[in-house]
């Protein structure tokens, strides 16, 4: 039996409510139906210490550590932001600051972001460039919402919008894709590269 492929959703707002705590639930909804066993890690509810320039980062904090494994452990990433001037926010780069190539290298990760008024790729499309600096694969379809795309329910945002919403199930299911075809092509170089017994006399 395929194992189920981990997903780590990694991003948020510190705003209450957030639309893009609740693109990050959508998106979490898509690949659990998809068939992956998920981690949200939303920087709002979860939040990480700050790093400081020359200065280690403490190895034993608990948040950073919860947050290595988690990336450790996950068989892809998506990274889900607001858009703040033309960029994606500084709450979400320190998040990624924690991270390496250690835990990312060579696993895809897909990008969506919200904004508030019109429809701005700025923030996915400077994410490529932080991705791929932690040697990561940013697969090629993205998601950008904004705030007209969600309605209130309770003291929470939903993604209401059909269009949207398709994009996001599109997204899960290209990430999975990637996610396997990755497992795939890794598994058969390591086949590959075992030494091939050679028979006794």
């Amino acid at each position: 039996m395929t194992p189920r492929p981990r997903v780590l959703v990694l991003g948020g707002s510190l705003a209450d409510p957030s639309h893009t705590a609740a693109l990050m639930r959508a998106l979490e909804r898509a690949l659990a139906v998809g068939g992956a066993a998920t981690c949200r890690w939303d920087i709002a509810q979860r939040p990480l210490p700050p790093l400081r320039p020359g200065v280690e980062a403490d190895p034993v904090d608990p948040a950073r550590r919860a947050l290595l494994a988690a990336a450790d452990a996950a068989d892809a990433l998506v990274i889900v932001t607001p858009l703040y001037h033309a960029s994606f926010s500084g709450d979400v780069k320190q998040a990624l600051d924690h991270l390496s190539p250690r835990q990312l290298a060579g696993k895809p990760v897909a990008l969506a972001s919200n904004s508030g008024g019109a429809s701005g790729a700025q923030a996915v499309d400077h994410l490529r460039a932080v991705v791929r600096a932690l040697h990561a694969v940013a697969i090629p379809q993205q998601v950008v919402t904004v705030d007209a795309h969600y309605v209130l329910v309770g003291d929470q945002y939903r993604l209401a919008d059909s269009d949207a919403l398709a994009r996001v199930r599109a997204l899960g299911e290209h990430l999975l894709w990637f996610a396997g075809r990755l497992h795939r092509d890794a598994a058969a170089a390591e086949t590959q590269a075992q030494p091939t017994a050679v028979a006794a006399k």
